[in-house]
């Protein structure tokens, strides 16, 4: 019993093995295809952040000195701060997240 065992597991090895042997190509391409395409997705991951960053900080821009946002602004705010925030943004929006809230609301 204990040979069959050791024989079925040996033959599965070896049917492994020969896969590889005889694909190997295929499976580095696709090894390669797939870390390609983490790659591509973690480098958009950044390029959002930034851009969220930059709309973030054109809305602080425009209204740091009169200390008064429109509607439309704050809600472009709130909606680009929460993505960044989701898309696991850093802290430096959270420190301009308070001193925004606080801004006078105009229409």
């Amino acid at each position: 019993m204990d040979k069959i065992k050791k024989t079925k597991k040996k033959g599965k090895k070896m049917e492994i093995i020969k896969f590889i042997k005889d694909y190997w190509t295929q499976i580095v391409f696709i090894i390669g295809w797939m870390i390609g395409f983490l790659k591509i997705i973690m480098d958009n991951k950044k390029a959002t952040l930034c851009s969220l960053r930059n709309d973030i900080l054109e809305i602080w821009d425009k209204c740091k000195d009169t200390k008064q946002i429109t509607r439309y602004q704050l809600e472009a705010y709130t909606n680009s701060r929460d993505l960044y925030f989701k898309k696991g943004g850093d802290g430096f929006v959270h420190a301009l997240d308070q001193k925004i809230m606080q801004f006078e609301i105009i229409d």
